[in-house]
């Protein structure tokens, strides 16, 4: 398989131990619920009748074989792991540090974009000011005045718009470097488990195997 490959078999299989600790994390399916109805005591003659409420998930899956699933999906996660970080060893650049560097010039990128639509402006507000003044009687009076707001931007719009335009090209060289090494760089690895389908259905399976 390639990296890309392995990087989706592993977040399979993530998902599928989170599914199984979710399924377990119900009390409903682990626990069985009786009632015993006991009649005999109030009424002589009544029959006494024990009744199952318990509401487990549809898939009712067996509790001891899923706990069994999931440290067998834990040793299949360990081992394409301890693979996939030899793959990425043998490559000519540090995978984790591309892609971490590609977030984050992503995320700064929204950020001078934002930046670089923003433009200096004013609004004049209409009657938005009052004041205070005394009159001719001596008696304090207020009065309404205009208030021209200005806004301005406190920087260069052109820098900001070559550094959007440069780490857009920066970032898309990164993503093609990345994308090719996922697509040719092989990992030295074949699946225990087949993961393709529903959760429900994968583990249906194994509980059969």
């Amino acid at each position: 398989m390639n990296l890309k490959e392995a990087f989706q078999a592993q977040n399979k299989i993530s998902e599928l131990m989170s599914y199984i600790n979710h399924y377990l994390s119900d009390a409903d399916n682990v626990m069985t619920i009786t009632e015993k109805h006991l009649r005999s005591k109030a009424l002589a003659g009544q029959q006494d009748d024990t009744v199952d409420v318990s509401r487990k998930a549809d898939e009712g899956f067996d509790v001891g074989r899923l706990l069994g699933i999931w440290q067998e999906l834990m040793g299949e996660k360990e081992r394409l792991g301890a693979a996939i970080g030899k793959a990425k060893a043998g490559m000519d650049f540090n995978l984790d540090a591309a892609v971490d560097a590609n977030k984050s010039r992503r995320a700064f990128l929204g950020m001078l974009q934002e930046l670089a639509n923003r433009k200096s402006s004013h609004e004049l507000q209409k009657g938005e000011g009052r004041g205070y003044v005394f009159n001719n009687d001596g008696n304090q009076t207020s009065y309404c005045y205009d208030i021209d707001r200005i806004l301005t931007i406190d920087y260069d719009r052109n820098k900001v718009r070559a550094m959007v335009k440069e780490l857009n090209r920066s970032s898309d060289e990164v993503s093609i470097k990345i994308d090719e090494a996922l697509l040719q760089t092989q990992v030295d690895y074949a699946l225990k488990f087949d993961l393709a389908g529903e959760n429900r259905f994968i583990l249906e399976d194994l509980m059969g195997a």
